[in-house]
């Protein structure tokens, strides 16, 4: 006894000393991120911005607790906001104390062309104040290169290595790893919804004639432009570059360089003291003139009124990631957030006018609805312009297409104007490796219904296929009303098929091309608006509040699908499954475009 009580004092004293460390550690990372927040860094005169795009880019910045190691260093996140970035090109153009910008895009993380492209604009807006943007990478994957050819000089490590193969599309199938577990799929979609892809990764292995036929068309749309982009900034012959992109010819650095994509095969250090250099002698500067590097998140620091609220403003509501009901998160759209995230912004009489920021893939049907419904109600208050990001297709186009005008980039992902139904029935899986069987009681003939563990019958599929169709026919409907076109002409577009950017404005289904920064403008010109401040919807989680979720707990499992990487996004689908609930408007998301 005398020993047990001995272990159990131990064991609770432990708890409390770590108990109390955890305090003392949150209460110092706090004492850190506040002091870091009420200092604004000193930018010396003859600095050269670098920015080191290493971390994911989204549209707006993410905070996160991964970032917290970062704090000392004046890191702002452990994302790259889009809307951050264009803000601090923009400041640095007319900064007197920078002199030019280096870019370090060895680890780009940009999710897909339409971030990049609007990012090259950036850059490229940049270089009009006559700044030079230096480029600089180790490895340069296809969009890496395509960001480094707005820059000035080009600069790439000499044992580093260019993918430059053309682009490729990916799409995973699970119909054979189904089998395996004996689970039966069912897809429900409308008789002329053949290009609505997303469902058949579950009942097929390879891809159908018609979505072969789409991706290959915007594939083929998609490196058009970029191609096109690439020989003009470069100044190079389009037959040639195209051919030895066939045979794999530009993949050393010293082949590239030979071949005029980069401008000089160095070592870091070399090229950041070619910048020195070049800086000092095109502003004329003594040797005893220091060229200060200063860091994006330091520089960033300074910039405190990205968001500035003014007495007139513009509102942007961000709208990122999957669609669902309920709230959803800074990553995924939840229904209920960005419809009271609109409300608001139609309600603040400081609010002239709405951007809504759509990146997203799609996803349920019935929140799709809600937020369209909210942007038709807002649109008769003040003008709403929708900025799309890389992906605005399905549900994410449905929500887009009320507004007063859509603003995409040539490379952005639409369309796909369609639904579908999947109905997974997981009884032979049961009953086979199990041992598992069900019976039922029940008052009608389909009470059971839409079970998981027992067999769809005719009946139900015939009343999920009245259900799908219907919710195409509403879907083109609302489309036909926002884009003011004729309901058979969008059904004769629609169908569930992709569309880019390009062949989107000429089909009538966008209005300009551009990004968030072209869809500001346009609203302050339809608000009638010559200076505004910024007001960002919803509100993201700061540092704060997310430890006090870790504390919590409510953090744990974000935190953990973190680890698993990429291989949980595999995971996440087939559960996906099991999940999905009534009629989805969602693209097949996990192609990877290379």
């Amino acid at each position: 006894m005398k020993q047990f009580f001995k272990f159990t004092f131990a064991s609770c004293l432990g708890v409390l000393i770590s108990s109390i460390l955890v305090i003392i550690f949150l209460v110092s990372m706090l004492g850190s991120l506040v002091s870091t927040e009420e200092s604004v860094p000193e930018i010396k005169d003859n600095s050269v911005l670098y920015i080191k795009l290493d971390k994911p880019i989204y549209d707006r910045e993410v905070s996160d607790l991964s970032m917290l190691g970062g704090i000392a260093e004046g890191e702002i996140g452990s994302s790259i906001g889009l809307t951050e970035f264009l803000y601090v090109l923009e400041r640095a153009k007319t900064d007197d104390r920078i002199k030019a910008i280096m870019l370090d895009i060895t680890l780009l993380q940009a999710n897909g062309w339409a971030t990049i492209e609007e990012m090259r604009q950036g850059i490229k807006d940049f270089k009009t104040s006559g700044k030079k943007v230096y480029v600089y990478s180790d490895m340069l994957t296809q969009s890496a290169y395509y960001l480094a050819s707005a820059g000035d000089k080009i600069s790439m490590n000499p044992a580093g290595m260019l993918t430059m193969t053309g682009l490729g599309a990916e799409v995973m199938y699970y119909k054979d790893l189904l089998d395996k577990f004996d689970v039966d799929v069912e897809l429900i979609r409308p008789k002329n919804n053949s290009y609505k892809s997303a469902g058949e990764t579950y009942i097929t292995n390879k891809m159908s004639v018609e979505n072969r036929e789409q991706i290959k068309a915007y594939l083929g749309a998609i490196w058009e432009h970029i191609a096109k982009n690439i020989v003009s900034e470069r100044r190079l012959d389009a037959a040639e570059f195209e051919n030895k992109i066939s045979n794999l010819e530009l993949c050393l650095p010293k082949d590239a360089l030979a071949n005029k994509l980069i401008d000089e095969v160095s070592f870091k250090t070399d090229v950041e003291d070619m910048i020195s250099k070049e800086v000092r002698a095109k502003h004329k500067l003594d040797k005893s003139d220091k060229i200060t590097f200063v860091k994006y998140a330091k520089y960033r620091k300074t910039l405190t009124n990205i968001f500035n609220v003014k007495q007139e403003n513009i509102a942007i509501v961000y709208a990122y990631g999957d669609v669902n009901q309920g709230k959803g998160s800074d990553l995924s759209i939840g229904s209920e957030t960005i419809v009271k995230s609109i409300r608001k912004a139609a309600a603040n009489k400081s609010v002239k006018a709405i951007v809504l920021r759509v990146n997203s893939p799609g996803g349920d049907a019935i929140a799709s609805e809600l937020i369209t419904n909210e942007v038709i109600k807002a649109k008769k208050i003040k003008p709403v312009i929708v900025s799309m990001g890389d992906v605005a297709a399905s549900a994410g186009y449905e929500m887009s297409s009320n507004a007063t005008k859509i603003v995409a980039q040539p490379v952005t992902i639409t369309g796909s104007i369609g639904v579908f139904g999947v109905m997974p029935n997981f009884a032979r899986t049961l009953k086979t490796n199990l041992g598992i069987t069900f019976d039922t009681v029940k008052t009608h003939k389909n009470s059971v219904g839409l079970s998981l563990t027992t067999p769809v019958s005719q009946d139900v599929k015939m009343m999920m296929q009245r259900n799908v169709e219907n919710f195409y026919d509403n879907f083109i409907t609302r489309v036909a009303t926002g884009r003011n076109k004729d309901k058979a002409y969008i059904d004769s577009i629609a169908r569930g098929r992709v569309w880019i950017g390009s062949q989107a404005k000429t089909l009538g289904l966008v209005d300009e091309f551009g990004g968030l920064k072209k869809a500001i403008e346009i609203a302050a010109k339809e608000a009638d608006m010559k200076e505004y401040g910024i007001i960002a919807y919803p509100k993201s989680k700061d540092i704060a509040t997310q430890l006090m979720e870790a504390v919590s707990g409510e953090n744990d499992m974000e935190e953990f699908t973190k680890e698993l990487g990429k291989p949980y996004s595999f995971f996440l689908e087939l559960k996906s499954i099991c999940e999905m609930q009534g009629v989805q408007a969602r693209i097949p998301y996990l192609i990877s475009i290379k």
